[in-house]
């Protein structure tokens, strides 16, 4: 018996510590730890989550074979084959791919990194691929959101984003979260702000919002730059392109270069980028040069790109940002003469009076600092960022004498973000966003000449946010916010300038301007089944609307006479998010308002702010069906309506701000693993809500508009992994159509055809 014991005490040590720990660290798509990830084995009863730095530890482990399965919503799940056997640990480097439909994640909603499914309002994301895709027709940004996003309304084929909102109000774009939007002095040049090709993903939240401050009215479109490929030390992509006119290619030929350089070695990260573009004249559907007024064509474009980043450790990281962004028109065509409804503006040959319009320069950068666990279950985001924009419009007689105007912006900010989980049971657990926005955002336009058109605006704005995150049960998303802005906007002494119909010449004494306001939201999101993801919501946001277009008409002598008061919108929703098996379907319905407005109306052949009550209200859908893995096919469709109140009398809202039904579809299809082939299809409704006066004049914003489709091609054959030769057709079938605002604003100045039909051929090579 003795000896019996004595063998099991000597045997049991040797089969305990026979068992083997499984151990690792998992990261995500950007390289950076990824937490609260599930591992387990399948079959066992031991799943573990990754802590902060993305590890895990599975123990004991019987000696057998397993499947490891990793999991978390808005991440493909890995499935690895383990064998265990022996003593010794199994220590393994995993990396998660993010998973599209509810599950892709999207960082912009509450400045923290979550999915889809968790957010109770209306995202849209254009992926690479996408991006890839629509910049191989076309490399105008304006043309690319408002193909791909249905609520945003389509673009003027010109270099500025004129009459285009989403949801009928303005959106605020940034990049990299840093404003490029001008508010104080709206020059709706924003959109195209960057080059395509340095963008990795747009992120599109929709509606109101009240955590990114002034300016979001109808959502914010956030350009996310380029990530490094973190596989390589070295890795490269260039194209090459040309593009053009099909209809008369003479004068129409334009080139791009882009060259692109990222890698990683050992803690260090970088992307290198630098494009050059130069586009001939534009043409229409008849062969026709378009007027050269604030359009792309004869136009010289630079981009230059930097970012790079340093693991200090797992737990802190810093990263540096640089964007540079330059394009100017040199055309050798004037403005020929036109009627509004009867002949188009065309081109004539000419040299063009006064500067060149453009951007000379829009400067980027930021300096950013994250702490992964500050301390337990906190985190950090510091960034420090900068802009510095200047843009020059068109030389024109509207003002006395003629002359440019350009608007320059400097902004400089700070944002300080934490966020802490927290965990009261296993039904009750989520986290807080909160922390603070500092920005200083200098605006003024001047003519070129020296005048003073516009003063110079000097708002500082200190503002604490906080955003709760709450999961009910795992299934019951609740969130909600608010945000307090606290802003000082000086204006000094100015005395305005005539320009078309305004004489001028009115002393105005300046003023430090105080406004404080508390917005807030609140959603819920209902996520227990992919089949029907239901949210509702409500958000509101803040916004100084265009005051400097408001300061240079001013007929009194104080700015404290002047209405400036700001607006705040409210916007109510319902939507839900659907996946069955390989269909993709969202739906949403919104009401926005706000007791004051910003139409423009027309004063004497002067554009002006109107402040009235508004209602905004539409619904919109999507849908994605997968027939086969290489063949699929989408759809989008928007809805709008809008009305101001003027003297007690609800009137609907001008073309400028609400567009026609907007449909958009296409079909994707690989016949070849090696070839890929789309087809988009772009349908404007009618716009008939308004008539004309006595004398068959319509107000400004009130014009008829008739209906449009145009077709865009995508072709791609891929030669080998690293060379492709890629071509997009803009407008396939050669449509002859006006686009919406040139119909819609009645103005002979933007009563402009669309481009017919053009290529874009590109050959890429990439190691």
């Amino acid at each position: 018996m003795k000896r019996i014991l004595m063998i099991i005490l000597l045997v049991l040590p040797v089969s305990i510590f026979a068992q083997t720990i499984i151990k690792g660290h998992i990261n995500d798509e950007q390289g950076l730890p990824a937490v609260n990830i599930t591992v387990a084995l399948q079959g066992q009863k031991n799943a573990v989550k990754t802590d902060l730095n993305g590890l895990f530890i599975l123990s004991p482990v019987k000696d057998g074979d397993y499947k490891l399965i990793t999991s978390a919503l808005g991440y493909q799940s890995i499935i690895k084959a383990i064998h265990v056997s022996g003593t010794a640990d199994i220590v393994l480097n995993l990396s998660m791919e993010p998973s599209g439909g509810l599950n892709e994640v999207v960082v912009t909603a509450s400045r923290n990194k979550e999915t889809i499914g968790e957010v109770p309002s209306s995202v849209k994301i254009l992926n690479s691929k996408q991006i890839e895709v629509q910049r191989s027709i076309s490399t105008d940004l304006n043309q690319l959101l408002s193909y791909n996003i249905p609520a945003l309304t389509l673009g003027t084929n010109t270099a500025t984003n004129k009459g285009q909102t989403l949801r009928g109000r303005n959106a605020l774009v940034m990049i990299d979260g840093i404003p490029q939007s001008t508010p104080l002095r709206n020059g709706e040049r924003d959109f195209r702000s960057i080059d395509p090709s340095v963008i990795e993903r747009i992120e599109v939240i929709e509606g109101s919002t009240a955590i990114y401050g002034n300016g979001a009215d109808g959502g914010i479109i956030n350009y996310i730059t380029r990530k490094p490929d973190k596989n390589k030390k070295l890795s490269s992509v260039t194209e090459l392109s040309a593009m053009g006119s099909l209809v008369s290619p003479a004068n129409s030929t334009g080139t791009k270069l882009a060259q692109l350089f990222s890698g990683k070695v050992n803690k260090f990260d970088y992307v290198l980028s630098g494009t050059f573009e130069q586009t001939g004249v534009n043409k229409d559907a008849d062969g026709v040069v378009i007027s050269p007024f604030q359009s792309l064509s004869e136009t010289t474009s630079k981009n230059v790109f930097a970012k790079a980043g340093y693991d200090i450790n797992d737990k802190n990281r810093i990263e540096v940002m640089f964007n540079y962004f330059n394009t100017i028109q040199n055309s050798n065509y004037v403005d020929s003469s036109g009627i509004y409804g009867v002949r188009p503006i065309t081109g004539k040959l000419g040299k063009a009076l006064g500067a060149n319009q453009g951007t000379p320069y829009n400067y980027n950068a930021y300096i950013q600092y994250t702490n992964k666990e500050l301390f337990k279950g906190t985190s950090l985001n510091l960034n420090l960022y900068m802009q510095d924009f200047y843009s020059i419009f068109e030389y024109s007689d509207f003002y006395k004498p003629a002359g440019n105007s350009a608007i320059g912006s400097k902004k400089k900010g700070a944002r300080i973000n934490f966020n802490t989980q927290y965990k009261i049971s296993e039904q009750l657990e989520g986290d807080i966003t909160y922390g603070v926005d500092i920005l200083n955002d200098i605006t003024k336009q001047d003519l070129v000449d020296g005048r003073g058109f516009v003063p110079e605006m000097n708002m500082k704005n200190f503002a604490p946010y906080a955003q709760l995150k709450t999961f009910i049960n795992k299934d019951l998303i609740f969130k909600a916010g608010a945000r307090y802005e606290n802003i000082n906007l000086g204006i000094p002494d100015y005395t305005t300038i005539p320009f078309g119909a305004y004489k001028g010449g009115v002393a105005v004494k300046g003023a430090d301007l105080s406004y404080n306001a508390l917005v807030f939201n609140a959603g819920l999101r209902y996520a227990k089944w992919n089949v029907f993801n239901p949210f509702v919501s409500f958000s509101q946001s803040f916004s100084l609307y265009d005051l400097g277009r408001t300061l240079r008409l001013s007929v009194v002598d104080d700015i404290k006479k002047i209405e400036t008061e700001a607006i705040i919108t409210n916007n109510y929703e319902i939507g839900f998010s659907s996946n069955w098996k390989k269909l993709s379907f969202t739906g949403a319905y919104y009401i926005s308002t706000s007791d004051l407005g910003s139409s423009l109306k027309d004063v004497n052949g002067v554009a002006t702010a109107e402040r009235a009550p508004e209602r905004v209200n539409g619904f919109e859908a999507t849908a994605n069906y997968e027939f086969l893995p290489n063949l699929s096919i989408s759809a989008g469709y928007s809805h709008l309506k809008g009305t101001k109140e003027v003297n007690g009398e609800k009137v609907s809202l001008p073309a400028t701000r609400i567009g026609p039904d907007k449909f958009t579809g296409s079909v994707n299809y690989s016949p070849l693993k090696s070839w890929d082939l789309s087809l988009f299809w772009i349908h404007s409704g009618n716009g008939t809500d308004f008539k004309p006066d006595a004398k068959g004049n319509y107000a400004l914003g009130e014009g008829p508009i008739k209906s449009f489709n145009f077709f865009n091609l995508y072709t791609a054959y891929h030669f080998t992994p690293k060379v492709a030769l890629k071509l997009g057709i803009d407008n396939l079938f050669n449509a002859d159509y006006y686009p919406v605002l040139s119909q819609g604003k009645v103005r002979t100045e933007s009563y402009i055809k669309a481009n017919g039909a053009r290529y874009n051929l590109t050959m890429a090579y990439s190691f």
